[in-house]
C-alpha cells in the first residue's frame, strides 16, 4: 500500500525504510534532509518508524548519523564523530542563536586557515532564518552540512515541509506562478515579512556565497530554480513538493584570505 493512504487511513502501525540498491557514497545532503522531513511527517501520525539496518545506508543512518536519537530520543541535534559533517539539525525558532554559534564553531574548527568565511556563516544562518520566518513548518525542517576535504567543497542542504516559497510569496503577490515566485524570492531586498536580521537578503545572500563554479538549487511547490553565476533557470515540475528544499555548494578554493592589516609590513611608506 502507498504510504500516504496507509497513514491517513490508520491502517498501519509501522513504516520501514529500506535502501537495498543505494551506496553510502552516493548519499548527498539533499537525500539526508528530505528523508528526515519525510520521517518527521510520517511520525506525526503516531506511526512507528524503523530503518532497515541490514543495508549499508540503513546502518549509516542509524550508527553514524544517529537518526534514532532524533525521533526515539527527541533530539534536535546529535553530535557525531565525523569532523567533516555538521550533523542533521532540526530547525526551530528558539534554536536560532544556538545554531548560529554551532555553525561558527564548525567553520572555525574545520577550516583553520586564513580564509574569510564570514559570508558562508551568514548564508547558512540566513537559510535557518528563512525557514523560521516564512515556512510555517512547525518543526519539520532540517539542515545538514558536509565538507569534501579532497575537493574543498562545502555542501549545505536545508529542507522543510512547510507552505513553500510559492505560497509564501503569494501572500503579498497573489497571482504569481510558482516559477515567478522563486525568481522573486531571490531578488535583493524582496521580503514577505521583514526581520531585522536579514531585511529580505536571505536567499540572495545564499546565492551570493555560492561560488562561480557551483550551482544553487531551490525546489518548492510545483517548480525548481537553479542559479549559476548570473544565470537563473526555472522550470515547472510534474509533481508537487509540499515545502522547500535549498541546496548549494561552496568551493573554498575561491575564497580569499582574510585581511590582517596588523601583520603587514608598511616600512615602504617611510
Amino acid at each position: 500500500m502507498e504510504y500516504r493512504a496507509c497513514i491517513h487511513n490508520d491502517e498501519c502501525g509501522t513504516v520501514v525504510f529500506t535502501f537495498p540498491d543505494i551506496e553510502v557514497k552516493n548519499l548527498s545532503p539533499v537525500h539526508i534532509v528530505s528523508l528526515a522531513c519525510l520521517i518527521e511527517h510520517i511520525s506525526r501520525f503516531d506511526v512507528e518508524i524503523k530503518v532497515d539496518r541490514k543495508t549499508p545506508v540503513g546502518d549509516y543512518l542509524f550508527q553514524t548519523l544517529k537518526f534514532r536519537e532524533y525521533w526515539a530520543g527527541g533530539q534536535d541535534h546529535s553530535h557525531i564523530e565525523d569532523e567533516n559533517i555538521l550533523n542533521l539539525w532540526r530547525l526551530k525558532d528558539e534554536q536560532k542563536e544556538l545554531y548560529g554559534n554551532e555553525v561558527t564553531k564548525y567553520l572555525k574548527d574545520k577550516f583553520k586557515s586564513d580564509k574569510d568565511l564570514s559570508s558562508i556563516k551568514v548564508s547558512i544562518t540566513e537559510a535557518f532564518y528563512n525557514v523560521c520566518d516564512h515556512a510555517y513548518a512547525e518543526g519539520n525542517a532540517f539542515s545538514f552540512i558536509q565538507f569534501d576535504p579532497d575537493n574543498q567543497i562545502l555542501q549545505i542542504a536545508v529542507c522543510d515541509f512547510g507552505i513553500g516559497i510559492g505560497n509564501s510569496v503569494r501572500t503579498v503577490l497573489p497571482y504569481v506562478s510558482d516559477e515567478e515566485a522563486l525568481r522573486k524570492a531571490i531578488e535583493p531586498k524582496f521580503t514577505v515579512k521583514s526581520k531585522l536580521h536579514n531585511s529580505g537578503m536571505g536567499l540572495d545572500s545564499i546565492r551570493g556565497s555560492s561560488t562561480k563554479d557551483q550551482n544553487m538549487l531551490i525546489l518548492s511547490n510545483g517548480a525548481f530554480l537553479m542559479t549559476k553565476e548570473e544565470s537563473v533557470r526555472t522550470k515547472k515540475m510534474d509533481f508537487e513538493f509540499k515545502g522547500t528544499l535549498v541546496y548549494y555548494k561552496i568551493n573554498l578554493n575561491h575564497y580569499e584570505a582574510e585581511e590582517t592589516l596588523d601583520t603587514l609590513d608598511f616600512d615602504y611608506l617611510n
